[in-house]
């Protein structure tokens, strides 16, 4: 395939290497996802090699926005404000990588109506989504076992996950033994106390520090009207919700292109909203 290419160095002065690579038109991307494009890479190359590779290569979706954000970013959000679900189809953290930096249009932001494309997640699909998130018999069933001191076999999301598992059938992160669901409820078990104890920690913090860590916070899209959408991390939402804690970092993957002309509208205005998708437009200055 003939693309155009052109060449990237960088000189490490402690080691003495001098790192080379090309960087392709970026018009080829779409026939592989990003993880894909950070996997090909040499595996000596340093991370911030890597990272620039990744914002050079990154097709997003922000060219006709005069104020475009950071894909790569990670904002602060409370997470009592993470209320509602995307609409886009489901799971919508399917090649999450390669979703940074869409906007679309239409109204994925305010169906109920979602389209399951994966068959795997039909049983499962009731016992994670609702109306709101804290009404998702997940949530509830988080609620029971670390306020209300209830058996994780003994929660209506276990136990549903239980007997998915005795007929084979995937639940709980695709799981289908007995065995395994209640070896994952002590690892829950265990994300919970370290971050009793130990607070909340991005993935930067964990030492992530690949750009695509923030594919790793828990991920939310962005409505019409600047409404945080839940897409992926419901255990650590869910924990962060029920030990009331007032932020947490997170990703955003899809915008609705109503909030991107939003968001140049309060740039031309220099009038900001408090909202973490707004903290890197400028404000006006008094």
């Amino acid at each position: 395939m003939n693309v155009g290419c052109e060449r990237f160095c960088r000189f490490f002065p402690r080691s003495g290497v001098r790192i080379c690579m090309s960087l392709g038109d970026r018009s080829w991307l779409p026939l592989q996802t990003l993880e894909n494009v950070y996997t090909a890479l040499p595996v000596a190359a340093p991370t911030a090699v890597k990272n620039v590779y990744l914002r050079r290569t990154l097709t997003d979706d922000f060219d006709q926005f005069d104020h475009p954000p950071d894909p790569f970013a990670t904002l602060t959000a409370d997470p009592n404000t993470i209320r509602s679900f995307t609409g886009r189809p489901y799971p919508p953290y399917h090649e999450k990588a390669t979703q940074l930096g869409t906007v679309r249009d239409g109204d994925w932001d305010r169906t109920e109506d979602v389209v399951i494309t994966d068959d795997d997640y039909r049983e499962r699909y009731d016992l994670y989504r609702a109306d709101r998130f804290e009404e998702s018999v997940f949530f509830q069933s988080m609620a029971a076992h670390f306020v209300g001191g209830t058996d994780w076999t003994e929660t209506p999301f276990v136990a549903r996950c239980l007997e998915l598992a005795d007929d084979g059938i995937p639940s709980w992160r695709s799981l289908t033994t007995r065995q395994a669901i209640l070896e994952r409820c002590a690892r829950i078990d265990a994300l919970y106390e370290r971050i009793r104890q130990d607070g909340y920690q991005s993935q930067q913090a964990l030492g992530f520090d690949s750009l695509l860590g923030v594919t790793e916070e828990v991920l939310v899209d962005i409505g019409r009207n600047g409404d945080l959408l839940f897409v992926n991390g419901r255990h650590r939402l869910a924990i962060a919700k029920l030990l009331d804690l007032e932020t947490i970092p997170i990703g955003v993957l899809v915008r609705h292109r109503d909030w991107m002309r939003r968001r140049d509208q309060y740039a031309r205005t220099g009038v900001i909203p408090d909202h973490p998708d707004l903290h890197d437009v400028p404000r006006r200055s008094d």
